[in-house]
């Protein structure tokens, strides 16, 4: 009976703590409140809006945050914007909300960082279920997460006033403004934060370091599985691609007035849910329709960007600290994907991307062929060579391009660049979970994200051995936002001292059940895509703008 009793009244304890709540915060648009987390060791202030949306304006950039009488409850963790899942369209457009995780027992000042979920741009949020906050903070920093607009909602780009381009990144960079301009009320330090994110939030952050509207609004980035230099990261067609979402519809038009009098009529669950197949040619593009666009100049709208990012990044770069990394097999999810006829049809096509221009077509299958040979020798794609595939998905996609992003930033910067390789395989390597390579070595794409995130849809208890991988990756993640460095000389209790590469030797730090610095992983493929972008890399931004 006493141990019933000690039960009950541990019970309500719990509840009283979790719905206690936390203290009251003001700022600019008003008061808001949020609550304590289960544990008691995190105030939790989710939801807060740091933007406004209008439906008149749907495709443009994002409304100045709303104001509100009385005391906003930042409590409810549910929020995203909509998008596409098993159970249908789920979100809502008002959706441009923050979650902000403070440490209960720190003082601030505190390092903040500010996370940018990946999801191809048409999926995912923000929110807990995801990105459970407690492994990062403990280590006393600031966690904000965000929700941007995704899906053609997010990245319909038509060059004109009524739809522009890169809805989503401004999202972004009003997420940053306001974080800028409100962190300091929740005791943050606006003049201490780090962005980061992970495949199409990688390539949302290196775009951020490119473009110039971002200026002032962060100091360091952790760039995981993405560039803005990789082949998926750019529109080249984006009057053809919107044209492809009205064609579903009946219509067959070019013209980008007529397409934004088609789509700006649609319900948005209706307009999200618009998916139809993107014809290819004989390059090994994706099939990813919103993607960010290079704009057009527009009077009085402020662009992301103006030019390639390549050659933005080549002319006035930040002079900010990065992290670059990727995990050694990030094709494993992409790979799952295929089936004996798809491999077939590989054999005929480019095993390159279409971000390549070339001078003729002759040019263009001879360097296609050294391609093939490189990594199937005189073998056809199939089931029986499907780990060659799965290391050109790993090295076009994701690898090669954030090395290569890596040797701009070194080349134009006096600052420092970290470069890591994933390799783990741990009970926590989710996304590899879902695939038939489960029980193969190596980490697939996000493989890695729940070791930084206390992700709710992962439920099972974490391993001993996978705990150090959390503790480790999480502590060089931390310490990086703090100082600079993530294993400062001053403040370092990891077995190694991660250095940085450097003009003369790129380093690595391989994160595996042993942390360890080494070379240039995969270096013979490295060079070879060295020399294709370095000689048949398209620069010229009006190739994207047609």
């Amino acid at each position: 009976m006493l141990r019933v009793k000690k039960l009950v009244l541990f019970t309500l304890f719990a509840m009283n703590l979790i719905d206690q709540p936390a203290p009251e915060i003001t700022i600019e648009q008003g008061t808001l409140i949020g609550k304590v987390n289960s544990d008691g060791t995190i105030f939790e202030y989710m939801g807060v809006p740091y933007a406004s949306f209008n439906s008149t304006t749907r495709f443009q950039g994002p409304l100045p945050p709303p104001s509100w009488e009385g005391v906003y409850r930042a409590v409810d963790e549910m929020y995203s914007c909509p998008q596409v899942t098993r159970y249908g369209v789920v979100g809502s457009e008002d959706c441009l909300k923050a979650n902000i995780y403070v440490p209960v027992k720190a003082t601030g000042p505190l390092p903040v960082m500010v996370f940018i979920h990946g999801g191809a741009f048409v999926f995912g949020s923000g929110g807990k279920l995801l990105l459970g906050p407690e492994f990062l903070v403990k280590h006393n920093v600031i966690l904000v997460t965000i929700n941007y607009r995704l899906g053609a909602l997010g990245f319909l780009c038509l060059g004109i006033e009524e739809a522009p381009g890169n809805a989503g990144l401004k999202d972004q960079i009003a997420a940053l403004r306001w974080i800028k301009k409100n962190i300091a009320a929740f005791g943050g330090d606006p003049d201490n934060i780090t962005v980061f994110g992970e495949s199409a939030g990688a390539t949302s952050t290196s775009i951020l370091i490119a473009s110039e509207a971002t200026n002032g609004l962060f100091n360091r980035a952790i760039i995981q599985s993405g560039s803005s230099i990789t082949n998926w990261s750019l529109n080249k067609k984006p009057i053809w691609v919107a044209s492809l979402l009205t064609k579903e519809l009946g219509y067959n038009t070019e013209d980008p007035y007529e397409i934004y009098d088609i789509l700006s009529k649609l319900p948005y669950n209706k307009l999200i849910s618009l998916k139809p197949p993107k014809p290819l040619g004989l390059y090994f593009d994706t099939q990813l329709l919103h993607i960010p666009c290079i704009e057009k100049p527009l009077p009085g709208i402020e662009p992301v960007l103006t030019d390639l990012p390549y050659n933005l990044l080549l002319k006035k770069p930040k002079n900010i600290s990065v992290i670059y990394g990727s995990n050694s097999k990030e094709g494993y999810f992409l790979v799952a994907r295929e089936s004996p006829e798809t491999l077939q049809v590989r054999n005929t096509h480019y095993l390159f991307a279409s971000d390549l221009t070339f001078e003729n077509e002759d040019i263009a299958a001879k360097e296609a062929i050294k391609v093939k040979e490189f990594y199937f020798g005189n073998e056809l794609i199939s089931q029986d060579t499907i780990s060659k595939l799965v290391d050109i998905y790993t090295e076009l996609y994701f690898e090669i391009p954030t090395i290569l992003e890596t040797d701009i930033m070194i080349a134009a910067n006096n600052t420092s660049v970290y470069n890591y390789y994933f390799d783990y395989s741990g009970k926590r390597n989710l996304l590899k979970y879902a695939t038939p390579f489960k029980n193969h070595d190596g980490a697939c794409h996000a493989d890695e994200l729940f070791y930084l995130f206390n992700s709710r849809i992962w439920p099972f208890p974490i391993s001993q051995r996978d705990q150090k991988i959390v503790n480790w990756l999480t502590k060089l993640w931390t310490n990086f936002a703090k100082y600079g460095d993530p294993t400062p000389n001053f403040k370092s209790d990891l077995p190694v001292r991660w250095t940085p590469s450097n003009k003369e030797s790129k380093k690595f730090l391989y994160i595996n059940d042993e942390l360890n610095m080494g070379p240039l992983p995969n270096a013979d493929s490295y060079h070879l895509w060295n020399y294709i972008y370095n000689n048949y890399r398209i620069t010229d931004k009006r190739h994207y703008l047609e």
